[in-house]
């Protein structure tokens, strides 16, 4: 059924052109992990573009360098092509300017390769965690929509988002169930190490306790209704009506 989730969302990111290709984004985690081996099942029953596997190396801890290298090369045992790169972050670098170096690193292996969009493997808890920071940094409406399945990130190279309906915990059973195994990136779980993970480990635990359902599936919906909210502004905007009748947030 997830297989079939993500071959659902592969296809709607097409039509793709006969001779296309695509960048996949993994880091050697679960979550990418997965992202690599459901592209390679989909692939052998949907016409897919040529996927070419990117590791970018942060260089985040002394021997990242051969983490690398084993990463890389359980990728090309599932017969993808791997393009490595790394990227000399200073410590105590943020979490921003490291996305903002890894997605410059991504476009420019996508660029040299002619692909023209990069899958990433951001999911349903990524989301969420999304959607609950922005709102502790003061989002307005268009901001808890979260991130989007799909956006450019240059004139001819897209972003795409192929597993944001599916939790994290989900790919992870279906990977053990299936023997498949990953590499868990030790700064993943360090509280002290980026924002995020404190809300994954430390908030949302907390609110859990004290909400009346699953805080991730309260926030997803809070997204998916703001995603909606905007939609519909949208095309209520490119109609003739008169605005100033309509209450503020309109």
């Amino acid at each position: 059924i997830m297989i079939a989730q993500v071959a659902s969302q592969l296809n709607s990111f097409g039509p793709y052109s006969e001779n296309s290709r695509v960048l996949l984004a993994c880091s050697g985690g679960a979550d990418s992990t997965f992202l690599a081996h459901a592209y390679k099942h989909t692939s052998q029953t949907t016409p897919l573009p040529r996927a070419i596997i990117a590791v970018v190396d942060h260089a985040q801890h002394p021997d990242s360098a051969e983490q690398t290298l084993k990463i890389a090369e359980d990728y090309r045992a599932l017969g993808f092509e791997v393009i490595t790169q790394r990227i000399d972050c200073s410590s105590g670098i943020n979490e921003n300017d490291m996305r903002n170096q890894r997605y410059t690193a991504l476009l420019e292996i996508a660029t040299s390769h002619q692909a023209t969009q990069i899958f990433v493997a951001h999911h349903a808890d990524d989301q969420a965690e999304t959607v609950l920071q922005r709102i502790m940094r003061g989002t307005g409406l268009n901001g808890l929509v979260g991130m989007r399945p799909r956006r450019n990130l240059s004139a001819e190279v897209e972003l795409c988002r192929p597993l944001l309906s599916l939790r994290g915990a989900a790919m992870r059973d279906c990977l053990a169930e299936h023997n498949i195994e990953w590499h868990e990136d030790a700064t993943n779980g360090d509280v002290e190490y980026a924002t995020r993970n404190k809300i994954r480990y430390q908030l949302l635990p907390q609110l859990a306790e004290i909400a009346t359902g699953d805080p991730v599936k309260a926030l997803l919906k809070l997204a998916g209704e703001a995603a909606d909210w905007q939609s519909a502004q949208q095309q209520l905007l490119e109609q003739d009506c008169g605005f100033a009748e309509m209450p503020s947030y309109l």
